[in-house]
């Protein structure tokens, strides 16, 4: 009988103790959520207990992509139209915009050609309506006008509401988007014509550009780079090599080179090209392993400019290559 009562306590006194632990928890439970409804109201509180919200991906990217086509398209009719409108023509522009917007239009038409949309921002999106600043490019001249005019740019609010698009204003003339920085290249050092670099560059292009040599024999072998078929130029002239290597291919590499040449064609000399590449030495030899889509930056980027007054920058850190004029050596490999 003392064991029944004995064992009956000490279950009461393992509850109590159960029952005091669960309420301390509660009461730290219920300061942690105190806090955070001081410090963040009840949006805190509900992001506790709130899944993550899912990433962006590849549909969201899509549709957004088409969405500030279908806006820039909009908007550039709309310019158009707009521009080269008359008096008595307001149900033209009332296919883009409220009746309600007064506008004022020509007696004489305007001649309004070559539109293009320049830059496309999404400034407002609740649930399925978003609104578009589209900016679109126009030369604007006098009817019968045979002289090209200067581009002028106009800015366009543009709705889009479930594939329908609508102008929420008038057009607005503004100015040109504003000339960006010069960014410092990683190519600090030039390259004479007898280095390796120089003389692989050259023999390269000149396969590339005016089918003089295989292209094979100057690239690395996953490269996947072939000459332009048919052959553009019918020679080339290296201008200029520089390099991010200071040795200019004396050491093992790899390389990032700067490349400009002068191509030359049946009719005479075109335009300077300048071309990035990226080489590589394997057993010995330089080749070329990719002709890069962009130019090397340096690391970490640095602005040698300000766009509007562009400055010589701080001595020894100009980039800009050498003059010199060299002709291309004979295809050989190094």
């Amino acid at each position: 009988m003392r064991t029944a009562v004995r064992g009956q306590a000490d279950s009461s006194e393992a509850l109590l103790r159960r029952m005091a632990a669960r309420r301390r928890r509660d009461n730290v439970l219920v300061a942690v959520l105190a806090v955070f409804a001081v410090l963040g109201g009840g949006h805190a509180i509900l992001s506790l207990f709130a899944s993550d919200p899912p990433g962006p991906s590849d549909d969201t990217t899509t549709t957004i992509v088409g969405h500030a086509e279908l806006a820039g398209s909009f908007a550039e009719q709309f310019v158009v139209t707009y521009l080269s409108a008359t008096a008595g023509q307001q149900e033209r522009i009332g296919e883009y915009v409220s009746a309600g917007q007064q506008s004022a239009l020509p007696s004489t038409a305007r001649q309004v050609s070559d539109p293009s949309v320049v830059y496309v921002s999404r400034e407002k999106s609740a649930g399925g309506l978003d609104v578009w600043a589209v900016t679109v490019s126009v030369r604007v001249g006098k009817a019968g006008a045979t002289t090209d005019e200067a581009r002028q740019f106009y800015r366009v609010a543009v709705s889009l509401t479930e594939g329908r698009l609508r102008a929420l204003s008038l057009p607005a003339l503004v100015q040109p988007p504003a000339r960006g920085p010069d960014l410092a290249l990683a190519y600090r050092s030039p390259c004479g014509t007898d280095t390796p670099l120089s003389q692989v560059a050259a023999g390269f292009l000149s396969a590339l550009l005016a089918g003089s040599g295989d292209v094979v024999r100057y690239t690395a072998q996953d490269a996947g780079i072939v000459a332009l078929q048919p052959a553009p130029f019918s020679n080339v002239e290296l201008v200029s090599i520089s390099s991010d290597d200071a040795s200019c291919g004396a050491g093992n590499g790899p390389a990032r080179i700067l490349a400009t040449v002068n191509p030359k064609s049946e009719s005479g000399t075109a335009a300077t090209l300048a071309y990035p590449l990226t080489m590589v030495r394997t057993s010995g030899q330089w080749q070329v392993r990719s002709i890069d889509s962009i130019p090397a930056l340096s690391n970490p980027l640095a602005i040698v400019g300000d766009g509007d007054a562009h400055s010589s920058g701080t001595p020894g850190t100009s980039t800009a290559p050498p003059t010199t004029s060299v002709q291309i050596p004979p295809a050989k490999q190094n």
